[in-house]
């Protein structure tokens, strides 16, 4: 049988476009749910029981890309995780649980010249000055970027300090001109 027609009697509803759209999406699941999605992940002929995870009282801190599990396996795991799940077929259970857990993917921010960015805290001797401090990168360099920082209130002069890419949290893309 193939993997997608397990859907093909889907209802055309808003949860319907999240099943077509799981690639795109990030799950929030609970720890329980989280483990039974990493063995479903690399054994999708793995089998948990309807509704085995069901009325776990956990927090949903942990999430999946929605491309990292088959349909099948992600749809094994909404029935898993729905209390009703052996009366739902599949293609409700999954739309119920993705309309129940997803989260809009973030957009990535890359390091580019006009991006705002944050210092994070760097080990050096003497302290880091610059730590948490903001500003708007530059100019490129071999070792990471130039930022130009935000001034305080006590700094006469703008300062502008060389840092390395991985001491950088991007806040915002750049501006269009």
């Amino acid at each position: 049988m193939s993997e997608l027609s397990v859907f093909s009697g889907l209802p055309a509803t808003a949860n319907a476009d999240l099943v077509r759209q799981i690639d795109q999406l990030t799950v929030a699941l609970g720890e329980s749910e989280y483990h039974a999605a990493t063995i479903l992940a690399f054994d999708p002929d793995a089998h948990i029981a309807a509704g085995q995870l069901a009325g776990h009282d956990e927090p949903y801190d942990r999430r999946l890309a929605g491309d990292a599990m088959s349909l099948r396996s992600w749809a094994m795991l909404a029935r898993a995780c729905c209390a009703d799940g052996d009366r739902l077929d599949d293609a409700a259970c999954l739309a119920r649980f993705l309309a129940a857990r997803t989260t809009p993917a973030e957009p990535v921010l890359e390091h580019r010249i006009g991006s705002r960015v944050r210092i994070r805290p760097r080990t050096c001797v003497g302290g880091d000055r610059y730590a948490g401090r903001e500003g708007v990168i530059v100019k490129t360099h071999f070792a990471g970027f130039y930022v130009k920082l935000d001034m305080s209130r006590r700094e006469r002069s703008q300062k502008t300090e060389l840092v390395e890419t991985a001491y950088l949290e991007v806040l915002a893309p750049p501006l269009a001109a």
